[in-house]
């Protein structure tokens, strides 16, 4: 028999105006100014300053007016203005490797059956290029013969570029060199016959198979298999670009002293309008009011949640420079392990707090623009009592790669021994490996290159 029980426990809930605060603390430069322009065109409370009011240009102190929020930059609003209208303009429509295949085909006159084999091939294949269905599917799915499906993909396979519609990587490349008029060559059947040996770096042995010397293994692989694209559709994948607008700008002025400057520009000028404050003194319904205060709070409040946004990441950013000084000083190679809770403990506040105001935010320092998260890194104990960050090991080891003997590559035990006698720490195999592959450079094996 079912009964009632009383249960009583507690729940965390956050109030709306808490999730905005925390909303645009954690938000990146863009997707803040987003959020304010959105702000703008659903609040009638909140307007934008025309920028001639803003007479405190070049001022280094920061507006705390309660109704008011005021870009304060060296650099003038038309400089701006024209620095983000170039943004915008630079950012252009793309053409797919669909639409790309489809201009090619459109100038061809093809029968009726064969353009519609065509066309459903062209819009099955992958963001590589390569067409993942078997000849099975596309005659069950085209409704066609075996002679017009394979007529159909060696159509597709020759347009620009070539190997597109292939099943795979080994079969593009291949398709590449028939086109080159190379069916003949050493490439083509080092391909055909010994590709596994091909990824493996097996030079020797393949010299071996075919019955010549490595050298002209090498010259095949050099001359004529480097030289032909592994994903012939990547080249037309959609790359959407994404602008970075640094956060703050760490540099040294004329007196070589260190500035923190807070990028301020990209954000509009904000202030509750006089003319709806006037109107809340007049006669107005019960809900005309009760509407105006509730916009104006929420205006107030965004404005407030800005300038506390960006004394908090001013704040940890002077952290920052003093925490990493050397990096500052010296470059990449000098960046020391550091924890959000370190930052976290000299600022006062809780660990969430950093961690939600260096999310999507940008430093632009003298070696480049980095993301906060970036000088957040653990490290490896030296012998000496100090610890390595773990860019810094990254960047030691790609430098000892870089310059190895290319015939006689080191080892990953050799690396890790090479970077524990520069930096006198222990340093395990497994943990150059994983940093090796993270960089993306090849095993030992496979970098070794033949006379």
């Amino acid at each position: 028999m079912a009964h009632l029980e009383q249960v009583q426990t507690q729940t965390q809930v956050l109030a709306p105006q808490l999730r905005q605060s925390l909303k645009v603390l954690q938000a990146s430069a863009l997707e803040l100014r987003a959020m304010v322009q959105e702000e703008i065109a659903t609040n009638p409370m909140l307007e934008e300053i025309p920028n001639e009011e803003n007479k405190s240009k070049g001022k280094e102190k920061e507006n705390i007016e309660r109704d008011t929020y005021t870009n304060f930059s060296n650099s003038s609003s038309s400089e701006a203005n024209k620095h983000h209208a170039f943004l915008m303009d630079s950012i252009t429509n793309e053409t797919s490797l669909q639409e790309h295949l489809q201009e090619q085909v459109g100038c061809m006159e093809l029968p009726k059956k064969l353009r519609e084999i065509v066309d459903f091939i062209i819009g099955s294949l992958n963001e590589k290029g390569f067409l993942e269905l078997s000849t099975e599917d596309l005659m069950q799915q085209t409704a066609s013969n075996h002679t017009q499906v394979m007529r159909a993909c060696s159509l597709v396979q020759s347009l620009d570029p070539v190997g597109v519609g292939c099943k795979d990587v080994l079969s593009s490349l291949k398709v590449q060199l028939i086109h080159q008029h190379k069916a003949d060559s050493l490439a083509f059947k080092i391909l055909s016959n010994h590709y596994d040996s091909l990824l493996r770096n097996k030079l020797a042995d393949i010299a071996r198979a075919c019955s010549v010397s490595v050298g002209e293994v090498q010259a095949a692989i050099r001359n004529d298999i480097s030289t032909l694209h592994p994903n012939p559709g990547s080249a037309y994948v959609s790359h959407k670009t994404h602008a970075i607008i640094p956060d703050v700008r760490i540099y040294k002025n004329d007196l070589q002293q260190w500035i923190v400057e807070v990028n301020r520009p990209y954000l509009p000028q904000l202030r509750i309008g006089n003319q709806y404050k006037t109107l809340l003194a007049k006669n107005l319904t019960k809900e005309d009011r009760s509407y105006l205060r509730i916009k104006m709070r929420s205006g107030r409040f965004l404005i407030q949640a800005i300038l506390q946004r960006q004394k908090t990441v001013e704040q940890i950013a002077r952290v920052l420079l003093h925490r990493q000084y050397d990096f500052f000083e010296k470059g990449i190679g000098h960046l020391k392990p550091l924890t959000l809770q370190s930052i976290a403990e000299d600022l006062g506040v809780h660990e969430t707090t950093v961690s939600r105001a260096t999310a999507n935010k940008y430093i632009d320092t003298p070696f480049g623009i980095f993301t906060f998260k970036y000088f957040f890194t653990k490290g490896l104990p030296g012998e000496n009592g100090t610890a390595i960050s773990n860019n810094t090991l990254k960047q030691q080891l790609q430098k000892i790669v870089s310059e190895e003997d290319k015939h006689h590559p080191y080892s990953d035990q050799q690396l890790a021994a090479l970077l524990a006698k520069n930096y006198q720490a222990k340093i395990a195999r497994r943990t150059v490996t994983k940093y090796r592959e993270v960089l993306g450079i090849l095993a030992a094996n496979l970098r070794r290159q033949y006379d």
